[in-house]
């Protein structure tokens, strides 16, 4: 007597949406010179992802992976420009 082969149930929809969420928040950081607003929730909603790849409720870590990076990039950016505007604005202090 031959089985019949039944489909393997379907696993829970994965959680794709924090992946996709920290790429945006991530690229707005960078794009658009947001720093801080959009680069800290990019960081956190990218680990969040990244926790949920683990787990096996998602499968977009490249994705996560890269808003984060991208996030860290923006507060970078950031700090590199709030140490020139100070350092200027010393300097020309100074100067006068």
């Amino acid at each position: 007597m031959t089985e019949l082969a039944m489909p393997a149930p379907a696993g829970a929809y994965p959680r794709n949406s924090l992946g996709v969420w920290s790429l945006v928040l991530g690229i707005a950081s960078v794009v658009l010179a947001l720093g801080a607003v959009t680069g800290v929730p990019a960081i956190i909603v990218g680990n969040q992802a990244r926790r949920a790849v683990r787990a096996g409720e998602a499968d977009n870590e490249g994705m996560a992976l890269t808003g984060v990076v991208l996030g860290w990039v923006s507060i970078v950016i950031l700090a590199g420009v709030v140490v020139v505007a100070i350092t200027r604005f010393v300097a020309s202090g100074l100067g006068s």
